[in-house]
């Protein structure tokens, strides 16, 4: 029954989340030359910067974007747990991306958020990241991510995500990615976090995406124990 209202309740803030970020693309945007995309799904678990995040149980999931002349805007939201009682987690972006000769740039602020927390936590913050890939050949692709927030989740200060990818495409539909992030904290938790898995595309909308996540501190809690994360997403 418990978890029975839990999910009716996500739901309920993901449909509520995706109705407010269209409602609000359209009016910052009176003539919408260009589609506004998005994405729903579900994962097996809710996975951030390394981390399970909703205590290893499934997790529904969607996103609503739009761009123009490589600005965007966006709001994701995915069921999350915390200890202070939380129930999901939302995100909303504005960025900016371009290509530079061969290499692809984006930058973005977002602002992070905790739904159903206690009183007390700080539970909101804003996260500036950066990043910048390139097609090294036909089939192979590397990106490097640097995200920063001035005063992170919780008792968290000054915080650091820094992480490498790289992915080789193996057939038309199927692509091979590996990636290796480093977390440094300010008056919280540091850790090491490595993932590896392989997404296959069902059709152009339907993709499937099957990965191992760990990281080098199993110590800290649950959270940071490896963990195999099957997802299925639709993209409209």
């Amino acid at each position: 029954m418990k978890t029975s209202i839990k999910q009716a309740r996500s739901a309920l803030y993901l449909s509520s989340a995706l109705v407010a970020g269209a409602t609000a693309l359209t009016c910052a945007a009176p003539a919408l030359a260009d589609p506004i995309t998005g994405q729903v799904g579900i994962a097996s678990q809710y996975i951030g910067k390394g981390l399970g995040k909703s205590d290893e149980e499934p997790a529904v999931f969607g996103s609503v974007r739009w761009s123009t002349n490589g600005f965007y805007v966006s709001a994701f939201e995915s069921e999350a747990t915390s200890s202070k009682g939380a129930n999901a987690e939302v995100i909303a972006t504005a960025g900016y991306a371009t290509d530079i000769q061969d290499w692809g740039i984006d930058v973005q602020v977002m602002h992070r958020q905790m739904i159903g927390e206690t009183n007390g936590v700080d539970s909101g913050y804003v996260e500036f990241q950066g990043d910048l890939s390139r097609d090294l050949t036909d089939h192979i692709s590397a990106r490097m991510r640097v995200n920063y927030s001035a005063d992170t989740y919780g008792s968290g200060e000054a915080a650091w995500w820094s992480e490498a990818q790289a992915s080789l495409k193996l057939t038309s539909t199927d692509k091979l990615s590996i990636a290796y992030g480093i977390r440094r904290v300010d008056n919280g938790s540091d850790y090491n976090a490595w993932n590896i898995g392989v997404k296959h595309k069902f059709s152009p909308a339907i993709a499937g995406d099957l990965r191992w996540y760990d990281t080098d501190e199993h110590d800290l809690g649950s959270r940071y124990e490896g963990r195999l994360v099957a997802s299925i997403s639709y993209s409209f």
